[in-house]
């Protein structure tokens, strides 16, 4: 039994239903109920005090007054602040990734029951000190890890609320994504697996999938596919079910569900894979890792050409050279992914070494016209932004 689940969340959710209990009262009250309640969001969250972050603002969630149902999500704010504090990501913050709570009585703890939720929060490697190769390798060792092929569509959560099939993103539990999902199974379906589940001693409570369809085409290119990788399945106590479980739902309802592709690696071997310039149009892997407090964890490992793709949709020289001259830079790329941070101050020193060798040569600004590429736009634009930069930073 997951206790962090199962006993401890169930305070939060009492807490915030004391005063919310639908989407336009937490419009109206959820700045003022941060400020309220900081002391008990810190304790429930186990956020320190001492770190000077709102423990309200770490957090965030929707609610559906209609169905009694609440869904908790770490924020935007968390994922840009908590990676600088040592032990920020807290055990409480590391669960906030989907979780679907049902709540009879407002404000009561009692009534307050797990409804679905989605993966722990996990990182990218060398996102954390903890997902460094060095850590990493010595957790691991020579041991051959399972790694499964990351999908890159929308995760889904179903589940069963009230008798009626439900489905979520993690951040939302109505999305046009999620209610695109509810078309690709029914209820019977979801009995089926819970039916399954039961063979194998377990009280199915949700499925996680990746959900890959047009609608939700990210950089990877599916075509017109439309497909549910089924990666986990929890229970009723927010444990994972067993892997021969979770294998025999995708086998006996293949026209519903697949699985992701699987392999065996050393830590040495993946990182030679994702690091192969010549796989395109794959995301990467995740692997399972030894976790220092015992059991596994996941790491997301991606290849090298796909975090090419993210770095080509989010970042440009230009870009770059206008956040260094308004002095912003710092501020900017610290809500970059992790994988895309370390690229972006890669390019911001090659943008310094071009500005120095336009400053000891005839150059000038034209040595920061070499850093063009079609990715940038219009090169007479870029070459206005070059001029600007070299004159006013």
């Amino acid at each position: 039994m997951n206790k962090i689940l199962v006993s401890e969340i169930p305070q939060l959710v009492a807490l915030i239903t004391r005063e919310i209990t639908n989407r336009e009262e937490k419009k109206q009250n959820w700045a003022h109920f941060k400020r309220r309640y900081n002391k008990e969001l810190c304790e429930i969250l186990g956020v320190d005090p001492s770190w000077g972050i709102p423990a309200g603002s770490l957090i965030g969630f929707d609610i559906d007054d209609k169905k009694n149902l609440i869904l908790l999500n770490y924020s935007a704010t968390a994922h840009n602040l908590l990676h600088e504090i040592e032990g920020g990501w807290t055990p409480m913050l590391r669960m906030m990734r989907g979780l679907v709570y049902s709540f009879e009585k407002p404000g009561e703890v009692n009534g307050v029951r797990l409804a679905s939720r989605g993966f722990e929060k996990f990182f990218n490697q060398s996102e954390l000190p903890e997902t460094g190769l060095d850590a990493l390798s010595a957790a691991c060792g020579d041991r051959s890890l399972l790694c499964t092929a990351k999908e890159d569509g929308h995760m889904i959560e179903y589940f069963l609320h009230n008798r009626v099939l439900c489905s979520t993103t993690r951040g939302r539990l109505e999305t046009p994504s999620a209610n695109a999902a509810l078309d690709m199974i029914r209820r019977t379906t979801f009995i089926k697996a819970a039916v399954i589940s039961k063979r194998y001693g377990h009280d199915l409570l949700s499925l996680v999938c990746e959900f890959v369809h047009p609608m939700t085409r990210v950089h990877v290119d599916y075509g017109d596919a439309k497909k549910l990788f089924l990666l986990e399945a929890y229970d009723v106590n927010g444990d994972a079910i067993s892997r021969d479980a979770l294998r025999a739902i995708a086998n006996e309802l293949p026209e519903y569900f697949c699985l992701p592709q699987a392999m065996w690696m050393s830590l040495n071997e993946l990182t030679c894979e994702i690091n192969d310039r010549s796989v395109h149009n794959r995301e990467g892997w995740v692997a399972m890792i030894p976790a220092p407090a015992g059991g596994m964890r996941r790491v997301k490992f991606k290849y090298i050409a796909y975090i090419g793709e993210m770095v080509k949709s989010k970042l440009s020289y230009k870009y770059l050279m206008n956040c260094i001259k308004n002095e912003r830079l710092d501020k900017m790329l610290i809500t970059l992914p992790e994988e895309i941070r370390v690229v972006a101050y890669d390019m911001v020193r090659e943008v310094e070494e071009a500005k120095a060798a336009g400053v000891a040569s005839d150059l000038g600004y034209k040595s920061l016209y070499t850093l063009y590429n079609p990715n940038e736009g219009g090169q007479e634009y870029f070459r206005t932004v070059c001029r600007d930069y070299y004159r006013n930073s």
